[in-house]
């Protein structure tokens, strides 16, 4: 969407993602200044569903005092017209290539906390700031001024000179990203062009005029130009050697697995999420990956969403928290033998292990019932006296 001209208000202040969406034609080729551009890089496509990806897994829930709460209908579908993890996920988008996240309260209960919200792209924001109060700041949506209370604002770092926004991935590695951009560009020339030809022919002549050569060259064309395979006859002492990309081109491929890591990196990732050779990768059980990409990439973003949110959210001293045990659980066989240990030491009631497999509640535990003992007794008639025994084989 094309960006609106700034209002008077707002001349001066720049946009919030602080990218221009028109930057006098640049679009055309290979470059990147935004982020739908940057998304145009697949390692970058990758890095960003990667995030959202698995945040958006989480449900949110609120807690008070480390103990949980019922679930507000807010943390499950904070916008009602999208749900709740396609409203975390575009959030997270946001964050990371733009560096800020914005949501408007669209609507508010009798006791003033919100009920409902929605997300608009950063680059529809402006923010006009005073300086030195940081908290003397207004707001712009699309050209319109709108209440400060009712703008939830998630910013990833700091611009050092207007630090009332954030700065997002594809601000901060500009130049990294049109470089790699650019080899792809160069790669795809390359093929589509023609960069050397298929075979050099090499004649047993000395000596060859261009008018015979060029006569040849139609004829190998109309003879072999398609995709066939035909026989094809020589005078003797006639080369033909296939010819494949220059020595510089072939170094294009170095190239694209240096600018996986670059990627990787400007995303605090590993590469192995990108398909970038990793020396000294071993076998890891799911488990362990995910938490240590928990641990090194998403808990930062997920602790400024947390934060944040719950200022804006919940009435004071209940706190969001993602449940990053979605994130944590390994396969079955791993953990169930986990939980097994956990119920036997007694640290964990098997009604609780029920409830991590998200199972439905049993009955309560019960010792098992005594068998019954079958007591072999002489009966009695009326009279008092034994009946008497059966022969063996009678009918009784």
């Amino acid at each position: 969407m094309t960006m609106l001209a700034n209002p008077p208000a707002l001349r001066g202040a720049p946009p919030i993602s602080g990218l221009p969406m028109d930057v006098g034609g640049l679009g055309v080729g290979p470059w990147v200044f935004d982020a739908a551009t940057a998304l145009g890089v697949p390692a970058v496509s990758r890095c960003v569903q990667l995030y959202s990806g698995l945040v958006r897994q989480c449900a949110m829930d609120s807690y008070r005092a480390g103990q949980p709460l019922p679930r507000p209908a807010l943390l499950d579908a904070p916008d009602p017209l999208n749900g709740g993890p396609w409203f975390v996920g575009v959030n997270i988008e946001d964050y990371l290539l733009n560096g800020n996240a914005l949501h408007l309260v669209t609507a508010r209960g009798a006791d003033g906390w919100p009920l409902a919200v929605t997300w608009f792209p950063s680059i529809w924001w402006h923010v006009q700031w005073n300086p030195p109060d940081l908290a003397n700041v207004s707001y712009f949506l699309m050209g319109g001024q709108v209440d400060p209370a009712d703008v939830v604002h998630v910013k990833r770092g700091a611009d050092r000179f207007y630090p009332v926004r954030g700065v997002g991935i594809v601000e901060q590695n500009l130049s990294t990203l049109n470089r790699v951009s650019m080899e792809s560009q160069y790669e795809a020339t390359a093929l589509s062009g023609g960069a050397v030809p298929s075979v050099a022919v090499i004649t047993p002549q000395p000596v060859l005029n261009q008018d015979t050569a060029d006569d040849a060259k139609e004829r190998w064309m109309d003879k072999f130009g398609g995709p066939v395979r035909e026989p094809v006859f020589l005078p003797n002492g006639t080369q033909v050697i296939p010819l494949s990309w220059s020595p510089t081109d072939t170094q294009l491929t170095e190239a694209r697995k240096q600018s996986l890591t670059d990627i990787a990196n400007m995303f605090n990732v590993d590469g192995y999420w990108l398909g970038s050779p990793v020396a000294g990768m071993t076998y890891k059980t799911s488990g362990p990956q995910y938490q240590q990409i928990l641990r090194t990439s998403l808990e930062a973003v997920m602790a400024d969403f947390e934060s944040v949110w719950s200022k804006a959210w919940l009435p004071r001293g209940q706190t969001i928290h993602f449940d990053r045990n979605q994130l944590l659980r390994d396969d079955l066989g791993t953990t169930a033998t986990a939980l097994s240990t956990l119920i036997t030491a007694g640290i964990m009631s098997a009604e609780e292990a029920r409830s991590y497999l998200a199972l439905p509640a049993g009955a309560p535990d019960q010792p098992p019932a005594p068998q019954p003992q079958v007591v072999i007794a002489a009966a009695e008639d009326q009279t008092g006296q034994t009946p008497p025994t059966q022969p063996e084989g009678a009918a009784p």
